[in-house]
């Protein structure tokens, strides 16, 4: 516990952190987490999971969570704050949120995932962007390929690279990275509307569309062209890949940049951020969010200060920089940051005007975790088995979609 002779900051027990970076960029992120919280005396033990979409990581936190020993705390994203919340495990923080203005500096869209019953009970760190394309351009000038800046040509740009004995595309075969495809081509094809109707709202017209099925033959295409060269590879090896020049181009979120600038030391001068292809503007995101956990060793003062020193300004902006993500808060400058970052915050003011701000499926965003597994399971088998008929997989979460109605 807490000594009373201590200062105001200062917690006498290791505080461990559970989470799931072990990436460069992601452990980078992590020991400044330790640092920042250290320069207030408190010592962070890091408690790093294998798994780059972080199911380990989550069956472990709610195995200790059941057994009584949770750690006091751990990254945990969307819906998921608000099930831990409404079980009882975690801190209030309202103390900390009027401190330091948090209903001030927060959208209303971060303000909602953050609260249970008008209450504050995550802290919010990270915004990151999962549609971007990144580009190996000097990959594509060696082989006289413009930057393709529609689907058609991205597939057109595939099959040269793949006929020159050039694999195009870095990604593993992980669920996550490949549901994460598809979530950028359905994005791509139909926009925010019909994104939110069919894969959040599980709406059955908006599932049986001619957009579905267009998105599922064109994911179909993808994995004809990249299935001889497909591993189970991270995502952080696939940023290798791109980096080294074994492959051109890398669909996933931005926490590439803080991979590549681990790596380099800065971005790369050959390696481009570009939103991937959509009919209209818009921004799939996740956040990176905190909870803290009761335990013996955080009572809640303790929780609420510790809350306010990773709400602080130097800190968001610092582990930001590093992580390849934008602030989830209002009002952090982004000087020195990489200029994907900066293009990412403009692109999510005005997703955020205009509507276009749309919760990642895959990323524990969206919907409820056994939803995300089922749609999950789906798409990573017809993406894996040339037999799975688009058919098949549109009446398998139209029943999805009917199952969530009955809950």
């Amino acid at each position: 516990m807490r000594s009373t002779a201590a200062t105001a900051t200062t917690i006498s027990a290791d505080i461990h952190f559970l989470h799931w970076w072990t990436s460069k960029g992601e452990t980078k992120a992590a020991e400044s987490v330790k640092t920042t919280l250290s320069e207030s005396d408190i010592a962070l033990a890091n408690v790093p999971i294998e798994g780059g979409g972080g199911a380990t990581a989550k069956a472990i936190l709610q195995a200790r969570a059941i057994a009584g020993n949770p750690p006091e705390m751990a990254l945990i994203e969307g819906p998921a704050i608000k099930s831990w919340a409404a079980l009882g495990f975690l801190h209030q923080l309202n103390r900390a949120a009027e401190n330091g203005g948090w209903h001030e500096k927060l959208l209303p869209l971060v303000k909602d995932i953050h609260q249970f019953e008008g209450r504050f009970v995550a802290i919010p760190v990270t915004i990151h962007r999962l549609n971007w394309l990144w580009v190996n351009t000097d990959v594509l000038h060696r082989h006289g390929i413009v930057m393709p800046e529609t689907w058609p040509a991205i597939i057109s740009a595939f099959h040269t690279l793949k006929s020159r004995g050039v694999s195009p595309l870095a990604i593993g075969n992980e669920p996550w990275q490949i549901v994460q495809l598809f979530e950028n081509i359905a994005f791509g094809l139909g926009g925010s509307a019909y994104y939110r109707q069919a894969f959040i709202e599980l709406d059955p017209k908006a599932i049986d569309s001619d957009v579905t099925r267009q998105a599922l033959a064109l994911f179909r295409e993808i994995s004809d062209i990249v299935a001889e060269d497909l591993s189970n590879q991270s995502w952080d090896v696939a940023t290798q890949d791109l980096m080294a020049g074994r492959r051109a181009f890398q669909i996933t979120g931005d926490w590439v940049a803080g991979e590549l600038m681990a790596l380099n030391g800065r971005l790369p001068l050959g390696i481009s951020c570009y939103p991937v292809p959509s009919k209209e503007s818009g921004f799939i995101y996740n956040m990176d969010s905190f909870a803290l956990f009761h335990t013996q060793q955080l009572d809640s003062h303790d929780a609420n200060k510790l809350a306010e020193r990773i709400a602080s300004p130097d800190f968001l902006q610092r582990f930001n920089q590093v992580k390849g993500g934008i602030p989830a808060w209002q009002g952090i400058e982004l000087n020195g940051f990489n200029h994907c970052a900066r293009q990412s915050m403009t692109d999510f003011q005005y997703a955020a005007s205009t509507h276009a701000l749309i919760p990642s499926m895959i990323d524990s965003m969206a919907v409820s975790p056994v939803i995300q597994k089922a749609v999950s399971s789906e798409l990573y088998r017809f993406f894996n088995h040339a037999s799975v008929t688009s058919e098949s997989v549109i009446a398998h979460m139209k029943n999805l979609g009917a199952s969530q109605i009955n809950l």
